[in-house]
């Protein structure tokens, strides 16, 4: 993947030169120029798909608690560039926030972890049809998953997700989700 990944990125080093040789020589407009940055646009978003699942090849499967599960992976913007300080949860096809199995923050690489391991004594029971939804670092949602994540007992699951432009907000998020993603700050004196 590494070298699949440096290739590509020689590839759009060279397409940037040749864009901007044409565009110096011909203009903005030209038949040329114009292919030449469609080229590049097309390149850069090939590294970005190869630099995408690099990460996840290289992103270790949690531990997963008996009878547990765990779900995982990351959370990306429209341009693949990772989405760091969003709140991932679980809700039911109603949309309702599913507590009990928390919640999780994105890292500055957009990894996310929810690790599931029932209460001692408690059997592990089939979860309805589960969604993933997200918040933004002002708390607003940005995301609600439209196929079902089923859990696999004892198993790790990954899930790349890429938001959609523009970030606009979906709605209200739970009032649980809202004090997680965006605590109260202490009042200064």
């Amino acid at each position: 993947m590494q070298n699949l990944k440096l290739v590509h990125q020689a590839r759009l080093s060279q397409l940037t030169r040749t864009a901007a040789a044409l565009k110096a020589k011909y203009g903005a407009t030209d038949s040329r120029t114009v292919t030449a940055e469609a080229a590049v646009t097309a390149e850069s978003a090939s590294v970005s798909r190869i630099a995408v699942a690099s990460q996840q090849a290289a992103t270790p499967a949690p531990t997963v608690g008996s009878g547990g599960w765990a779900l995982h992976g990351r959370v990306y913007d429209a341009q693949l560039q990772p989405s760091a300080k969003y709140t991932v949860y679980l809700v039911n096809s109603e949309k309702a926030y599913q507590s009990q199995y928390g919640f999780a923050y994105t890292d500055d690489t957009g990894y996310f972890l929810i690790n599931y391991a029932p209460a001692a004594g408690q059997a592990a029971s089939a979860p309805s049809p589960l969604y993933v939804a997200i918040v933004d670092d002002k708390a607003q949602p940005v995301y609600l998953g439209t196929a079902a994540f089923q859990p696999s007992t004892g198993k790790a699951t990954y899930q790349n997700i890429t938001l959609a432009a523009g970030d606009t907000p979906l709605g209200d998020p739970p009032a649980d989700i809202r004090q997680t993603a965006l605590p109260p700050q202490p009042k200064s004196s």
